[in-house]
């Protein structure tokens, strides 16, 4: 713990003074090309951004950027503030690891000043080695899952709660992230047969759609990692947006990933309420 916190400080020290650089390179997600950011305003307040998770979006296994930080560059360039990012994800984490993690004071703290908070878990509750059984499928209705979908529920309607109830901007956002899939893919899950890609799939989508009904119930917004990396029907390879273990993303698919919520609080309107000169939305 200690020495995630040390590593999350360092993050939100060196980010300023990357700010550029990441806007460059952060640029290529929206598809604009580099572009020099303008400098805020006098006055301007810093754009916190608060990640909660597993290893997508602490991004500590990719040796890139992640998409956190990916995103916070271009929402700060959009809206002419600073970004400040504190990336309080561990891999390896399960919803019930970041509800506890939900009462420490260094988090709490974190979150009492976040414009967005992103929350990314879930994948790590599973027990996969009833993947290829196909008495589990329909996975909603199969019973296999049935405990494992609930407790992903629950904990992750209890950490949206918790997030709102901690003295948080009154303007700050909650986005919860599904998954293109909840175990390996690309070539990777193709080495494992066909039964296996099936049943991951089934439940990946099963899972993403337990995400989905939280954010509705609870009013945060749900963000589809889904389609940028497998495609609408669920049949775009996404081996190149992967690394070599077939499970997390590179740096192709952070870049996806952070487009995709990009392009949501600019569809919902939060990237125009968060300029600096604008006047904050209301709290979702």
């Amino acid at each position: 713990m200690p020495e995630r916190r040390a590593l999350a400080a360092r993050h939100a020290e060196i980010l300023a003074a990357a700010f550029a650089v990441l806007v460059v390179v952060a640029s290529f997600v929206a598809g604009t090309g580099p572009t020099r950011p303008a400098a805020p305003p006098a006055g301007a307040t810093p754009l916190t951004v608060v990640a909660l998770g597993d290893s997508v979006p602490s991004a500590t296994t990719c040796g890139c950027i992640g998409y956190v930080d990916l995103l916070a560059g271009r929402l700060g360039a959009l809206t002419r503030r600073t970004p400040v990012v504190h990336n309080d994800a561990t891999g390896g984490w399960t919803t019930a690891d970041v509800v506890e993690d939900l009462g420490s004071g260094a988090t709490r703290s974190d979150l009492r000043h976040a414009d967005l908070v992103v929350v990314e878990i879930g994948a790590n509750d599973f027990d996969l080695h009833r993947i290829e059984d196909p008495s589990c499928y329909p996975a909603p209705t199969s019973g296999c899952w049935d405990t494992t979908l609930a407790g992903l529920t629950s904990g992750l309607t209890r950490i949206v709660r918790t997030v709102r109830s901690v003295d948080v901007e009154p303007h700050a956002r909650v986005a919860v992230i599904g998954y293109w899939n909840i175990t390996v893919d690309g070539a990777v899950g193709r080495s494992r047969g066909q039964a296996f890609v099936a049943g991951s799939d089934a439940l990946t989508r099963t899972v993403n759609a337990s995400i989905q009904s939280v954010a509705t119930a609870t009013g945060a917004t749900y963000v589809d990692a889904y389609t940028p990396l497998k495609g609408i029907t669920g049949t775009r390879d996404p081996t190149d947006d992967l690394l070599g273990d077939g499970d997390h993303p590179n740096q192709a698919g952070h870049r996806l990933i952070a487009q995709a919520v990009l392009s949501v609080l600019v569809r919902e309107g939060a990237v125009a309420a968060w300029q600096a000169d604008g006047e904050p939305p209301a709290l979702r």
